[in-house]
């Protein structure tokens, strides 16, 4: 079983495609990315968060996300996208 963890950052890097955090996971850095469309859309950023504020308030749920892809094996970075946040 892998083990994964998450770093506590204190600024987050924002890209064109969305905001980038970090797990910890069997020792390595994983460079993981929540798209803006899931932070605008599963927690209200723009409206009235900023993308950073919206992935603070959404950061357990998107990092359950990150850990299922993760152990799926996906490659790196490992892109949370508005269906692993938002429910149907």
């Amino acid at each position: 079983m892998m083990e994964i963890k998450f770093q506590e950052q204190d600024r987050y890097d924002i890209n064109n495609e969305g905001l980038l955090f970090h797990a910890i996971v069997d020792g390595e850095q994983v460079t993981c990315v929540v798209t803006r469309e899931a932070l605008w859309e599963g927690f209200s950023a723009d409206q009235v968060l900023s993308l950073e504020e919206a992935f603070r308030a959404g950061r357990e749920t998107i990092e359950r996300a990150a850990v299922v892809l993760i152990e799926q094996g996906v490659p790196q970075p490992v892109v949370v996208k508005r269906a692993h946040v938002v429910p149907v």
